[in-house]
């Protein structure tokens, strides 16, 4: 899997907005009409006709989370989004300071992704709905390491390495 760089990404047609979650968003975007389906030809609507359909995160961006007016914030995401939700790869970083690097479907890790801890433990392997799921490979911080099936976040194997 490649890792996703935001910095190799153009940003030429990135747009700058705040969202009511207190979200700040910079990438590409989009809107839906009523029906939630995806408006292509926004661009040609006027500012008035814009108001009546909803803005969505759409393309490639970042996200900052819990905007404070200090301009701090508590957690961001990199990546790919579709209609405002994080599909594709990208990297989430969170307050604690663990990070998940991987695919996303519908906001959820799903497919091949990389968490790893504060606390330098680790996990490779696949997921599904959010959760550890499929082969994987949780490489603890104090050197041990579970191979194998993973379902429901639990290891299912007993190969301890």
């Amino acid at each position: 899997m490649k890792s996703f760089d935001i910095n190799e990404i153009d940003k030429t047609h990135f747009k700058c907005y705040k969202f009511e979650d207190n979200s700040v968003y910079y990438g590409e975007i989009s809107f839906l009409d009523e029906l939630h389906n995806l408006v292509t030809d926004w661009e040609k609507h006027s500012a008035e006709s814009l108001k009546n359909l909803k803005l969505v995160r759409h393309g490639i961006g970042i996200a900052l989370y819990d905007v404070t007016e200090e301009n701090t914030f508590s957690s961001r995401y990199e990546g790919h989004w579709s209609k405002d939700k994080k599909t594709g790869q990208g990297i989430s970083y969170y307050p604690d300071k663990s990070f998940y690097e991987g695919n996303f479907i519908n906001n959820l890790y799903e497919g091949f992704g990389k968490f790893f801890w504060p606390n330098q433990d680790c996990y490779i392997g696949e997921w599904k709905n959010g959760k550890m799921e499929g082969e994987g490979e949780f490489r603890h911080a104090d050197g041990h390491i579970l191979k194998g099936k993973f379902a429901n976040n639990y290891h299912l194997d007993v190969n301890l390495y």
